[in-house]
């Protein structure tokens, strides 16, 4: 460590590599990326395990205008706001809780988007958590744009009814918003999947609030969208409708399509005659 010390700060890492490994390992400190998930550095050297120290709770409150409204998943540790101090903004919570709820922690670890940037776009600036079960604890360990310079550990059954708690909770929920989640979590995908095609997402039609759309994308080829108006009915009305319609096939709808690629001559394939090609405005 004396030699390290004696090191010029000028020098290349390569230069000291060696001595670096050296003076960790005379301390027993592991070398970086080498502490197990759900471990921490211990005071003595080595690693231990960490322990529950933290509180959890989650919030879905309205995105800021700025960041093209919609809504966020806030997430507070210890009362602290995480997503802020990450990557900007939390995520929508069809992208975090809705139709499957990620959040949930298994035994294997998983790594999940937890903030964007504040323009609303992930992967303009991204935070990521990958989520440990550990018996009686849960780990999440911050990636990309950390909020915090540690790993925070949460007592498992607290951390369970927290997360629960969050996808049942549907106060905040709008109309549109309420449809959405039943058409997300009620659809048949099986079906949709044998056309080859996957919902990309669910929202009134920017240009016509009047119209609920469902937007599908085939292979990576296609846009198409399906319009169900909602003609005063409840979000439950609309969803059943549009679920319904959904699992009809694509043979029975009255659909619009955009192509991805520029290249692509004409209609998807699986357009019926009276499908049109969607105009942007």
């Amino acid at each position: 460590m004396r030699e390290l010390a004696g090191a010029s700060p000028r020098g290349r890492l390569c230069d000291v590599r060696e001595l670096v490994d050296k003076t960790l390992d005379e301390l027993r400190v592991p070398r970086p990326g080498t502490v197990p998930t759900g471990y921490t550095v211990a005071a003595g050297g080595g690693v231990a395990r960490r322990v529950e120290i933290d509180s959890l709770r989650l919030a879905v409150v309205p995105a800021p205008g700025d960041a093209g409204g919609g809504f966020q998943v806030e997430v507070y540790v210890n009362g602290v706001e995480m997503t802020s101090a990450g990557a900007g903004l939390g995520m929508d919570p069809y992208d975090l809780v809705i139709p499957t709820n990620r959040l949930l922690a298994t035994p294997q670890p998983r790594t999940v988007p937890i903030a964007r940037c504040s323009c609303g776009v992930y992967g303009c600036g991204s935070t990521d958590v990958t989520i440990t079960g550990d018996g009686d604890l849960v780990h999440w360990d911050w990636l990309i744009e950390v909020p915090v310079a540690r790993g925070v550990s949460f007592a498992a059954d607290r951390y369970t009814a927290e997360v629960e708690r969050v996808v049942g909770d549907h106060s905040w929920e709008t109309a549109e918003r309420t449809a959405g989640r039943l058409v997300l979590t009620h659809l048949d995908r099986d079906t949709l999947l044998s056309h080859g095609l996957a919902v990309t997402w669910v929202a009134n039609d920017y240009r016509d609030p009047s119209v609920f759309r469902v937007a599908l994308q085939l292979d990576d080829d296609y846009q198409i969208f399906v319009d169900t108006p909602w003609r005063d009915r409840s979000p439950e009305e609309l969803a059943d409708e549009v679920c319904k319609a959904l699992g009809r096939g694509p043979g029975k709808w009255r659909a619009s399509w955009h192509a991805i690629k520029p290249t692509l001559p004409g209609p998807p394939p699986i357009a019926r005659r009276s499908w049109r090609q969607e105009q942007f405005r």
